[in-house]
């Protein structure tokens, strides 16, 4: 399995498996989700945060007082998708996978809290952590509210991926968008 560092692929280290896999994933599936990096150099994730993200019909998962048991609890759809971006940087930090969080609308959580990213620049450890503490801390600080221009974000992300295409190509590689909305 290899991992992005420096710019380069190297093999994926042990304890980035052991990471994931304390998550319960097999180890197999550990290799798996390390050697996407290769085919996926960049996701970006569209975070709705429109006021519709207030409606209570969210779910989140929940461990119980027993070992390796959860229960699924309502929530509001916000706090389903505080949780699920908060479980992805972390799971884009374990990887040392490159990943850009785009708010629809400015949360006014300090500057550039609309977009954020992990791994995007650095693979020091501590500059990785910092950029999750700072996504979690942007993520739980943020409240819905405003509409839902989906459509821009949506138009500049397509500009910005046509620009890296050529070197996408040369490489064989794709970048994946996540559109995490209600709309």
């Amino acid at each position: 399995p290899s991992s992005r560092r420096n710019g380069a692929f190297a093999s994926v280290p042990e304890q980035q498996i052991q990471q994931l896999m304390k998550q319960g994933y097999t180890r197999g599936l550990s290799t798996s989700l390390a050697q996407t990096i290769k085919s996926f150099p960049l996701r970006i994730w569209v975070v709705d945060n429109s006021g519709s993200m207030q409606k209570t019909d969210g779910h989140r998962f929940v461990e119980t007082k027993r070992t390796k048991d959860v229960k699924v609890v309502g929530c509001s759809r916000w706090n389903e998708i505080v949780d699920c971006i908060e479980y992805h940087a972390q799971m884009a930090a374990a990887l040392e996978a490159p990943t850009t969080f785009r708010m629809l609308n400015d949360p006014a959580c300090g500057p550039n809290s609309q977009q954020f990213g992990i791994a995007e620049n650095s693979l020091d450890a501590h500059v990785i952590q910092e950029e999750v503490d700072r996504a979690i801390y942007i993520m739980k600080t943020a409240q819905p509210g405003g509409v839902t221009p989906l459509v821009r974000h949506i138009q500049e992300i397509a500009q910005s991926v046509r620009e890296l295409e050529p070197q996408l190509r040369a490489d064989g590689c794709r970048v994946a968008i996540i559109l995490a909305t209600d709309g």
